[in-house]
């Protein structure tokens, strides 16, 4: 098993990832994100095999029972009450849904995304509410606190959007989203110079760390890095280095008391549950959602008889794929493994 790194301002058992956005994360939630995205790139027929004629809704439908299947997995540590594996699988779950890779989308209507926004929902407000019961809401206990705000609200703001712009559903639908917000200007109001300071320190400690581990051929790949990350910071982050008003502070006239944290997590569950139950999502014929598990006959009878190879670049190593770090535009390097 590889070492991890040893960073000197970068907290214990934490690193950065970049893919489309930078988020300071575990060593444990960046193998969660890992996981998911490389289960959900098995089940996208454009990645392993081609356009598959009949099969184009595939990948985002496979996705999305992989998301209700990681669901479970929050939901039995909820009843055990371990917050901090909750907090895990929270944190990967939203690295991995910044990738791009198959968007996990119920074609057949909107009931099943809602209801699955509502259970996320209402999977946040539980959390939040027990570790600030147990005075751990902070970053010292969770030092990427402030990334996983950041982008669960981006992520929640996107979904509303869509909801609301496309299916006309009403605003108040995700009511835990000013909650969030109002969390997160909490936190963060009184952050010190000090504070952002550090956020730069450990990203240049991070950029830093990626340098000897670069091989000839990764040179370019590397140089690139290191202006990716200077312009997500610019993009991202431009309170810290120029000085504008930092994101939180659109929380600042919400209440973290209000509507989100009427969310009931056990009757979102139940209601979710029963929905799938009476509506299950199942892969064609009884086969697996993964295509790996597919035979050659199994791909060819829906591909007409016209097989699609992968080229030996194109293969992957599967042992590799839950320790590999990607930059988001689909590059694989080897400095990047951990």
């Amino acid at each position: 098993m590889r070492s991890l790194p040893k960073f000197k301002t970068i907290p214990k058992n934490h690193t950065f990832v970049a893919y489309t956005n930078l988020f300071l994360t575990s060593i444990p939630a960046k193998r969660v994100q890992n996981e998911l995205y490389a289960r959900a790139l098995h089940r996208d027929p454009r990645v392993m095999y081609g356009m598959i004629p009949g099969l184009t809704k595939h990948g985002d439908l496979g996705a999305f029972v992989l998301i209700e299947e990681h669901f479970e997995k929050i939901m039995k540590y909820v009843a055990q009450k371990n917050w901090d594996a909750v907090y895990v699988l929270l944190d990967g779950f939203i690295i991995y849904i910044h990738r791009p890779c198959p968007a996990p989308t119920d074609t057949s209507g909107i009931e099943r995304e809602h209801g699955l926004l509502r259970l996320h929902g209402a999977c946040l407000m539980t959390m939040f509410r027990e570790l600030d019961k147990q005075g751990r809401l902070n970053t010292q206990n969770f030092p990427g606190l402030e990334y996983f705000l950041r982008y669960t609200i981006r992520w929640i703001e996107h979904a509303k959007d869509r909801l609301v712009g496309i299916f006309h559903l009403g605003s108040d639908i995700l009511p835990h989203l000013d909650v969030c917000k109002a969390i997160a200007y909490r936190l963060f109001e009184n952050q010190t110079v000090e504070d952002l300071n550090l956020h730069l320190t450990r990203i240049r400690e991070w950029v830093q760390w990626l340098e000897p581990r670069v091989t000839e051929s990764d040179h370019d790949d590397y140089a690139g890095t290191k202006v990716w990350v200077q312009d997500c910071l610019i993009r991202e982050w431009p309170w810290l280095l120029l000085g504008v008003k930092p994101w939180y502070l659109e929380g600042r006239d919400h209440d973290v008391s209000k509507k989100g944290l009427e969310l009931n997590l056990e009757e979102e569950w139940s209601t979710f549950s029963d929905y799938r139950k009476e509506n299950p999502l199942v892969p064609p014929k009884g086969l697996s959602w993964e295509f790996k598990d597919w035979s050659e006959e199994e791909r060819d009878a829906h591909r007409g008889g016209q097989v699609y190879e992968p080229s030996d670049e194109e293969e992957g190593d599967d042992d590799d794929s839950s320790d590999t770090e990607s930059m988001g535009w689909g590059m694989e390097r080897s400095f990047w493994k951990m």
